[in-house]
């Protein structure tokens, strides 16, 4: 057996588009997060859980970048949003 981590949206937070970018609120610490089309991309994909490599290959494919070119950010970004309590990391055990 493998363990691997995702990634899934915090369901205290709400959100809503503004005009591409996106607006978080975070309902229990009552913090508010602007975040561009980029982050807001990811974010609309946590909606269940996610692996890092899933959420590479969605910025690499709809923003015409390389995986390598954004690996590192959506890395830093993915921290970020576990650091303020937007994202829940989850250890998925794999059978194989």
């Amino acid at each position: 057996m493998s363990q691997h981590t995702q990634y899934v949206a915090n369901s205290q937070v709400v959100d809503c588009d503004i005009g591409g970018d996106r607006a978080l609120l975070h309902v229990d610490h009552n913090t508010y997060f602007t975040i561009n089309p980029t982050a807001a991309a990811v974010w609309c994909a946590l909606t269940e859980p996610r692996d890092i490599e899933f959420l590479i290959n969605l910025v690499a494919d709809e923003f015409d970048v390389t995986a390598e070119q954004c690996k590192a950010d959506i890395q830093v970004l993915l921290s970020g949003m576990v650091e303020a309590q937007l994202v829940t990391p989850c250890q998925l055990v794999d059978p194989a």
